[in-house]
């Protein structure tokens, strides 16, 4: 039994041999070569290949990426462009003269801009035109910065009264200490009052408007769209 065990693994190990040697290939058998011909049977068209130069390269490379990429005339062709702001209650009304204006559904945007606060270092309200003539004076005296405004009045139902602004803020940091500067400079009755309210406004943007498509915005105004499209916030800068 042993000895029947010996000669069969002798006869595979010859088997073996033979086969991984080559010996074998005249009847069809034996491992897959990965000599330089065996590859070139592979290759697909192999005369077409050239080896070129770095700059040679280079200049293809940079070539086939410009083909890929959408030409410059095409993406200056397509504008942003966009109005507002628009009332909330006529919002409706500004999309439905989009759409009639030839844009399909999804060419437009609702965008949402943040108006910050506005604080102003104001004197008055003046009841008279001769007591803000009077204070108009006194701050020319001093040479300081002045811009004639109105001001509601100290009643509830009040009309706008005249008054006197000292400087226009955007933050409340910014208002506190040009005050203090202003009293140190001997203005004693200055006061910040809020020239502007914190807001959101809401606009209708149209990133990539074609040609044709801007030419209609452009034609699109009234008391719905106000002064109409003109080039987006962004782009503009």
């Amino acid at each position: 039994m042993l000895r029947a065990l010996v000669l069969v693994l002798l006869v595979a190990n010859l088997g073996f041999w033979a086969w991984s040697s080559g010996a074998l290939e005249g009847l069809g058998l034996g491992p897959a070569r990965e000599r330089d011909p065996a590859r070139l049977d592979q290759q697909v068209r192999a005369d077409a290949v050239r080896v070129l130069p770095p700059s040679a390269a280079l200049a293809a490379l940079n070539s086939a990426s410009a083909a890929s990429a959408p030409s410059p005339t095409a993406r200056l062709a397509l504008q942003c462009l966009e109005a507002g702001p628009i009332a909330l209650a006529l919002l409706d009304t500004a999309e439905r003269a989009l759409a009639a204006a030839g844009l399909p559904d999804g060419a437009w945007l609702r965008t949402r801009h943040d108006v910050a606060e506005q604080l102003g270092v104001v004197l008055g309200p003046f009841a008279s035109r001769d007591a803000l003539q009077k204070k108009r004076e006194e701050i020319s005296r001093l040479r300081l910065p002045m811009e004639a405004l109105e001001l509601p009045g100290d009643g509830a139902n009040s009309p706008l009264q005249p008054a006197l602004a000292l400087g226009r803020y955007d933050s409340r940091s910014a208002a506190d200490a040009a005050l203090a500067s202003f009293s140190q400079r001997g203005v004693r009755t200055a006061k910040l009052a809020v020239l502007r309210p914190a807001s959101s406004e809401i606009h209708l943007r149209v990133d990539s408007a074609t040609p044709e498509q801007a030419e209609k915005l452009r034609g699109l105004s009234g008391a719905v769209l106000g002064a109409g499209f003109a080039p987006c916030a962004a782009a503009a800068r």
